[in-house]
């Protein structure tokens, strides 16, 4: 009884009026429209508050206040707010809408959110409409735009434990990800792995996306990303990196992103073959193609790091090569060097590695040889071959080849201990007549 009573001595005489009041603070104005009598009762209006309570002409009072926005303003409000689109919209069952509209005062663009609510009164449709000044909010929904959704190509809500998602679609880059709502996001996953993703990302795509990995490394790192391939029926190959953050962790409700990086891709392959030519570029001898002494250095001590097995290198010194030099030229020197090459090349194996690494020095790495005869018989192909050569013009000295070959790992493991020991016996060869390989 003592609470009936305060009620009673504290009731508000002016319930209408105190609204009025609130409803001035947030609202320009507040209307309602009845599209069938083209007519408008004045609720409230800050700009005209002498007119609150009277009807107006719809049609003229649109008028009015179009003249006031700007042009895409004046376009979009009379076309979303005429008796006819009022009244198709009710009868299409729409309950709300609202929609932004930009207006110029002090030589600054300004924005006011017009929000209409739909409500019959008897065989006839009311539309009550407000309009605010929302300027701080359009900055945000901008920002919004263009940092966000411009930005990704989805952005998915995704309820981890009920298996279940909505995305927000607001670009149309690529195919389509997910369907828009969906209560089985495992399902859904599947089907964009197997039908979308290119096979050598699947199967490490459908593991990233499993919501349990999901969770364990979003406890882990506080973010999950990773890249994958979408073969795009537009676009072809494109590479997608997906993105999942934490909205509510408690609830383990997830954010979930997925952004087009195709061009970054792209431009990093490229630069990464840019890096990997000018690589090669420099470890690659101009005159015969083969390696350099850089190109021998590194690739002959990660073959032989790598291996694990038996390996030879042939220390290859040609005999009498200055001769031609002196008297032929360097021309024909030159074309002799390359017909060297295109020998060691025939007389091993693809995978061996063939180097120039003086000026008629040649080093050979056999990789993976059963024994020291299989070395021997190669470096003896190889001076058979090269003392078949002969130059150009007839009557020039002849030039063979002086070899030694060293055998990992009983003679080193490494480059410079091979290559020294190569080198003597090469030496040897050549002090014992030449056109011979020792072992």
């Amino acid at each position: 009884m003592v609470v009936d009573r305060w009620q009673n001595d504290d009731k508000i005489d002016d319930i209408a009026g105190e609204l009025a009041v609130i409803l001035g603070q947030v609202y320009f104005s507040v209307l309602r429209v009845e599209p069938a009598y083209n007519r408008v009762l004045i609720l409230q209006s800050k700009d005209r508050p002498d007119s609150a309570g009277t009807y107006m002409n719809w049609t003229a009072y649109l008028n009015i206040y179009a003249s006031c926005l700007t042009e895409s303003g004046q376009r979009i409000i009379r076309e979303r707010l005429s008796c006819r689109r009022l009244a198709a919209s009710a009868q299409n069952g729409e309950k709300r809408f609202s929609f932004d509209v930009s207006y110029i005062r002090g030589g600054h663009t300004n924005w006011m959110t017009v929000s209409v609510l739909f409500q019959w009164s008897g065989p006839h449709i009311c539309a009550y409409i407000m309009t605010e000044q929302t300027n701080q909010e359009h900055l945000f929904k901008s920002i919004i735009d263009l940092y966000v959704y411009n930005t990704f190509d989805y952005f998915i809500y995704l309820d981890a434990k009920n298996n279940s998602y909505q995305i927000f679609n607001r670009t149309a880059l690529g195919a389509p990800f997910l369907p828009a709502h969906c209560e089985d996001y495992a399902a859904s996953t599947v089907n964009f792995v197997q039908g979308q993703v290119i096979a050598e990302d699947r199967e490490m795509t459908f593991r990233e996306m499993q919501l349990p990995h999901v969770i364990e490394q979003l406890e882990r790192h506080g973010v999950h990303s990773f890249y994958c391939g979408v073969q795009d029926p537009y676009r072809g190959y494109t590479r997608k990196q997906l993105t999942y953050r934490y909205y509510d962790r408690e609830t383990q409700m997830i954010l979930m992103s997925r952004t087009d990086v195709t061009g970054v891709y792209l431009e990093e392959r490229a630069r990464q073959n840019e890096l990997r030519k000018a690589q090669r570029q420099a470890q690659t001898d101009q005159l015969t193609g083969l390696l350099n002494y850089r190109g021998a250095l590194n690739q002959i001590t990660d073959a032989l790091g790598c291996d694990g097995c038996s390996a030879a290198l042939l220390f290859i010194d040609l005999d009498n090569f200055k001769s031609i030099n002196d008297t032929l030229g360097h021309l024909e020197g030159d074309r002799f060097l390359r017909q060297v090459a295109q020998v060691l090349r025939r007389q091993t194996r693809e995978n061996d590695v063939q180097c120039r690494v003086g000026g008629d020095e040649f080093v050979v790495l056999l990789r993976e040889i059963a024994d020291r005869e299989q070395a021997g018989r190669c470096a003896g192909r190889i001076c058979e071959a090269i003392g078949r050569m002969a130059p150009a013009q007839n009557g020039a000295p002849s030039v063979s080849c002086s070899i030694g070959v060293a055998v990992a790992p009983e003679d080193g493991s490494d480059y410079a201990t091979l290559v020294r020991k190569a080198d003597r016996l090469a030496y040897q060869a050549k002090a014992r007549g030449k056109n011979q390989y020792l072992i």
